[in-house]
């Protein structure tokens, strides 16, 4: 022990001179019994107690309503208060000896304890208070009580029953912060030796540490097991079902804690996983299926929302991939699902979907006929007012059988011919548009069809060819529209090929299409598009033609 054995004496000595004051006051205290705190984390009074003072740091962390702070030592003390909290402090009280003999066991003489951080106002130090509590003697130290019994001087053991060196005991002490605060105790900090100035004290790690004093806990557990985890095994109970069990078991500072387990299931969970697929399927099972099946079963081990099993049923079902054989007869050219066109005849296969979504392979024997090719010219190529009769000259190439000729006069006369080169009567008064279509077949039913338009004016008329050749013989090498009396201001020929692209253009009704590609290439024998914009001389209004074109080679 830090007091000299003189000390010891010299508070024999302290103890008979005071004896006589003990006796006035012994009406008014009581002896000491079972020493059991009121300690609570949630309280407002927190004390700091030891022997040797020395520089104590404390921390205020927390807002606590009427917060007060108790200090207990013998020799004189530093303390510094800081802190987000620490103007929330209600009151600062300090009780002891606070000895002016200039101990310097904490390294620095000092002659009466310091309080600094706080506001003056809140403070108290009381030297050596009375006691209200008498501690017996103890018969195995010099026969001094276990306490001192004089005054409030010092704490530094939390042992009441063991001699405290001339120190109070922790319920003498205890007793008198509890008079002076009211309040519960929060938290008691208890040593023996110097408070170093490197430590800060923390009011928020105080709570609830109170000399082994015990607080009961009561701890509620909330905890969900699966359906096939029972029996649940907890804490010695076997549970076989959800329920809120309770047991008493001992928390870390030694005291009993009733803990309660609010238990709850959560059932494993069951699906189906519905799949299809072309040929084969590979399931989580890691398994490859080559046919329908709803049998296979997986169970994932804590796969469901809450961790449980969750056990998986397979619903497949396989499609086949598919083929087919088709023969096609196809008058000219062919466009193919494929998205080709051919134009001989071949075999050739290519792949789609089926209604399954498998791949179908389609397998096409093509024979591809030559398309007989509609073509004519009249006579004459010009039609004048006061014709009576044309003649309509077959041109069209191919193996014919058949030629259908109509010929729809602009008042909706309709004549028809079967004949190759029919001769169509006209009324010799006849003006304004007519119109001649000729459709050719051979004997396996392929066609083609072609359309003239040719105007009859007084003095005045337009003819428009359906077909020409530009192989560079003396004939018929490019396409021009002819006529009489066409004002050249308003005339525009343009030629489209299949795809609506213009690939030629004329504003001269002398200059006609030779064949060529914007004067960049021959193009490809076949049928083409034009739209003439034209006017006679004799009328206000222009008109526009739309037909086709024939080009051959």
């Amino acid at each position: 022990m830090k007091l000299s054995f003189l000390m010891v004496m010299k508070n024999l000595l302290l103890t008979a001179f005071t004896f006589f004051l003990s006796l006035q006051f012994l009406n008014t205290v009581n002896a000491q019994s079972t020493f059991t705190p009121n300690c609570d984390p949630t309280g407002n009074w927190i004390l700091f107690a030891n022997y040797d003072g020395g520089n104590l740091n404390i921390v205020v962390d927390q807002n606590i309503p009427n917060l007060k702070i108790g200090i207990c030592t013998y020799e004189p003390v530093n303390v510094t208060f800081s802190g987000p909290f620490v103007n929330t402090v209600t009151e600062v009280l300090y009780a002891g000896f606070n000895s002016p003999q200039n101990n310097n066991t904490c390294a620095f003489p000092i002659t009466t304890s310091s309080f600094t951080g706080i506001n003056p106002s809140i403070l108290t130090v009381n030297v050596a208070p009375p006691v209200t509590i008498i501690s017996p003697p103890n018969p195995n130290y010099f026969n001094i009580p276990n306490g001192w019994n004089n005054g409030i001087i010092c704490l530094y053991s939390c042992n009441v029953n063991a001699n405290q060196g001339g120190c109070n005991t922790v319920d003498q002490v205890l007793a008198y912060f509890q008079s002076q605060f009211g309040g519960v105790l929060r938290g008691l900090n208890v040593q023996y030796n110097c408070w170093d100035s490197a430590t800060p004290f923390t009011i928020s790690s105080q709570a609830g540490n109170c000399c082994g004093a015990c607080v009961p806990d009561n701890v509620t557990i909330n905890q969900t097991v699966c359906s096939d985890q029972f029996p649940y095994q907890w804490n010695g109970l076997t549970l076989n079902g959800p329920g809120s069990p309770s047991v008493t078991l001992t928390n870390s500072g030694g005291c009993d804690s009733l803990v309660t387990l609010n238990l709850a299931v959560s059932p494993n969970s069951s699906g189906t996983d519905v799949q299809s697929a072309c040929e084969s399927f590979t399931w989580i099972d890691g398994i490859t299926y080559t046919s329908s099946t709803n049998t296979p079963q997986y169970t994932i081990v804590g796969g469901n929302a809450n961790g449980c099993d969750s056990v998986v049923n397979l619903d497949l079902t396989i499609f086949q991939q598919s083929s087919s054989i088709m023969n096609v007869e196809s008058c000219g050219a062919y466009l193919a699902e494929n998205g080709q066109l051919y134009s001989e005849s071949t075999t050739f296969s290519y792949v789609l979907s089926n209604s399954n979504g498998c791949d179908s392979t389609v397998t096409v024997n093509l024979t591809v006929t030559p398309k007989p090719i509609a073509s004519f010219t009249s006579s004459p190529e010009l039609l004048e007012f006061g014709l009576t009769e044309i003649q309509l000259i077959d041109q069209s190439t191919g193996q014919i059988d058949t030629w259908d000729w109509v010929f729809t006069a602009e008042n909706g006369t309709v004549q028809t011919s079967n004949l190759q080169n029919p001769i169509f009567n006209l009324s010799n008064s006849a003006i304004g548009s007519i119109t001649f279509q000729l459709t050719v077949s051979d004997g396996q039913g392929c066609s083609d069809d072609v359309i003239s338009v040719l105007n009859i004016i007084e003095d005045a008329a337009i003819y428009i060819p359906n077909t020409f050749s530009p192989d560079g013989d003396a004939f018929n090498n490019t396409f021009h529209v002819f006529g009489k009396n066409i004002s050249p201001e308003r005339f525009e020929l343009c030629i489209f090929n299949r795809w609506g692209e213009q690939i030629f253009t004329s504003k001269d009704p002398s200059i006609g299409w030779d064949g060529s590609v914007n004067n960049n290439g021959s193009a490809p024998i076949g049928v083409y598009t034009y739209k003439l914009t034209y006017r006679f001389v004799n009328r206000d209004e222009s008109e526009i033609i739309n037909g086709h074109v024939q080009l051959l080679r």
